[in-house]
């Protein structure tokens, strides 16, 4: 159980390493238990603040999808600000890069990560995304089970270790998230705040048969891979059609020219 991540292979555009938990992430986590941890559950109905913009003291992040197992977030990093080192004990999390350079931190490595990479962290791995570059981090996280208060802060530059998710919202206008009339239990946004990225839910036939050339990602809604932890993404520069399911959705990042 000393391993962390998985051996490391030649660096390929779009995909990093798998993070998992080890003996030193269950440690850590039976810390935090020990010294009163808390951990709440999100009320779909009641915490409607998390559609909001988040403020956050390393920058923003805003949610751009959700359904009753899916959660996905855009988060804008500030140049030398990094997120707490935190876990998720009851979630499995992808990191899209798609602008800027970051340095991962795991608690066995730091690989460095820049457009079109994406990382895996399963449940239980303590981690960090600091931002080494001048500009700012633009990032998309996966989540499933959707529950953002999911969260166990180990270590935080901004003295948040142990504290709960945030509550505060900033009061930047931003496109509004609106049912998908097609998905009744879900939720989209189809544009971030700079209006540079768009999103949507697409059928894997709707991809197959009408490429789209500004696309970036495709991220697998299916529930089969809620039962099996595992969230499938797809960059489009290497994506191969016939790994698809048609009769699947998908929720898809391209850029908003």
């Amino acid at each position: 159980m000393e391993l962390l991540v998985d051996p490391p292979k030649k660096k390929v555009v779009g995909i990093t390493n798998v993070v998992h938990p080890s003996i030193h992430d269950v440690n850590l986590l039976s810390e935090a238990r020990a010294e009163g941890l808390e951990l709440n559950f999100e009320q779909f109905g009641l915490d409607l603040y998390l559609d909001g913009l988040i403020e956050k003291p390393w920058g923003r992040e805003c949610r751009i999808y959700a359904d009753l197992f899916y959660d996905v977030w855009k988060l804008d990093i500030l140049p030398g600000q990094s997120t707490s080192m935190h876990c998720h004990p009851r979630k499995e999390t992808v990191l899209l890069c798609l602008e800027g350079t970051a340095k991962f931190h795991s608690l066995a490595e730091t690989p460095v990560l820049e457009a079109l990479d994406f990382v895996h962290i399963r449940k239980g791995a303590f981690h960090s995304t600091e931002n080494i570059g001048d500009s700012v981090l633009k990032l998309v996280e996966i989540e499933t089970p959707r529950n953002k208060f999911d969260l166990v802060r180990a270590k935080d530059k901004y003295g948040r270790q142990g504290r709960l998710y945030e509550t505060q919202t900033l009061d930047h206008k931003i496109g509004e998230i609106n049912q998908i009339d097609f998905l009744g239990d879900a939720k989209i946004r189809s544009t971030g705040i700079s209006n540079k990225y768009r999103f949507g839910v697409k059928g894997g036939m709707d991809i197959i048969c009408r490429p789209d050339h500004n696309l970036i990602f495709a991220v697998s809604l299916g529930i089969k891979n809620v039962f099996t932890h595992d969230i499938q993404v797809f960059q489009a520069g290497t994506m191969s059609m016939s790994m698809l399911e048609p009769d699947n959705l998908y929720f898809t990042i391209a850029h908003n020219l």
